[in-house]
């Protein structure tokens, strides 16, 4: 190219150079993050970072190294600073590290137990917690309906802010919301009484026995309270019917109850203890009667045939007969055949000998064995 020529462009090129509008800018610069977060976007690292710097048109910088943190910080900043001939930029970091899951976990029911230490219904149970560092996000709630349990339990967590989960903190509690089961009520009626038994199930603690009509004209009176299984309700009326409710308790105060009726009656005036065919007996028998108010004790007599052969003072409205005796110091045999006894109620002293009328008779026949 001739020397005028190239002259030319130069001043041309040169020209261009320095005209106004040209391009020209300070460097620019970005960081770039190396680390976990469990919360993408919550600005929260859960791991070590390092911290690199991506800087486009520079001459010279300063803090642009690679940097890496090892240790929780709530936040550290990092400054890279850079300059050519256009200006000068910088760009600053903030890193803020959380690897610590929160601490200092408890928990809490929504309520006190419902009933002698036990919950009886749905129960909710919060959590809380600390964190030292990102501070909570959240925590977990438990809501338990069931089954029953003596040592039932549900586990909660807590989440901080950066995404960090604690270990699961169990609450333990007791859960019964079922009543036990009914018992099965057996009643015999009996003369002015009633024998009332029952068979609870295994997690009855204790029963109540309610009657009605009550004592002394109530509507009703709790007449028993425990734990036995039979109960003896006497000073009833005969042909009165009376209604009892037996209600059963587990330890957590349910209930569940059971009732039935019975109508006390006067047994005939005697009888004899077993069931028999035409009296016919191959052992000794129990004799009984009817009580009579006020009788301070009961003359029972015996024959076989027309010969007397025991005279007795139960003071009880019964008596076993043994197989044998002394009677007016004569040993007495209950050998088979015919006998027939007799009973009178006594009133006093016994040696006062106040009797009142015959109650009545009956017989029995012992039969030979084998």
């Amino acid at each position: 190219m001739p020397a005028l020529a190239r002259n030319l462009l130069l001043v041309i090129c040169g020209a261009l150079a320095f005209a106004p509008g040209a391009a020209a800018s300070p460097p620019v610069i970005s960081p770039v993050i190396d680390g976990a977060q469990s919360r993408p976007g919550s600005g929260w690292y859960t791991s070590p970072v390092s911290v690199k710097w991506v800087v486009q048109g520079d001459q010279t910088s300063s803090g642009c190294d690679t940097t890496r943190l090892d240790t929780e910080t709530k936040g550290t900043s990092i400054t890279c600073r850079a300059s050519n001939g256009d200006g000068d930029s910088q760009s600053t970091a903030v890193v803020k590290i959380d690897m610590t899951a929160p601490q200092s976990l408890s928990a809490g029911a929504d309520r006190l137990p419902d009933r002698n230490g036990w919950y009886v219904q749905p129960l909710t149970v919060s959590y809380s917690g600390s964190d030292a560092v990102s501070g909570i996000g959240s925590c977990t709630t438990a809501t338990y309906a069931g089954p029953d349990a003596a040592t039932a339990s549900v586990s909660g967590t807590c989440t901080d802010l950066a995404g960090n989960v604690s270990a699961p903190l169990p609450f333990s509690f007791r859960y019964d919301a079922t009543p036990p089961a009914p018992a099965a009520l057996i009643s015999q009626p009996g003369d002015a009484s009633a024998t009332l038994s029952w068979t609870p199930s295994p997690d009855t603690i204790r029963v109540q026995l309610v009657r009605s009509p009550g004592v002394g004209g109530a509507p009703s009176t709790v007449v028993y309270t425990g734990t036995e299984r039979s109960f003896n309700d006497s000073k009833l009326t005969n042909g009165i019917e009376y209604h009892y409710t037996l209600t059963a308790f587990d330890d957590a105060g349910n209930s569940s109850d059971v009732g039935t009726v019975v109508t006390p009656a006067a047994p005939p005036i005697l009888k004899l203890a077993s069931t028999t065919t035409n009296h016919r007996l191959s052992k000794p028998p129990q004799l009984r009667w009817r009580v009579i108010r006020g009788a301070r004790y009961y003359n029972v007599q015996i024959f076989r045939g027309k010969r007397k052969i025991l005279s007795a003072w139960p003071r009880r409205a019964r008596m076993s007969v043994r197989t044998s005796w002394l009677y007016r110091g004569k040993r007495q045999h209950l050998a088979p055949g015919h006998y027939t006894w007799y009973v009178w109620p006594g009133f006093g002293h016994l040696g006062a000998r106040r009797y009142g009328r015959l109650l009545g008779k009956n017989g029995f026949v012992i039969v030979k064995q084998g």
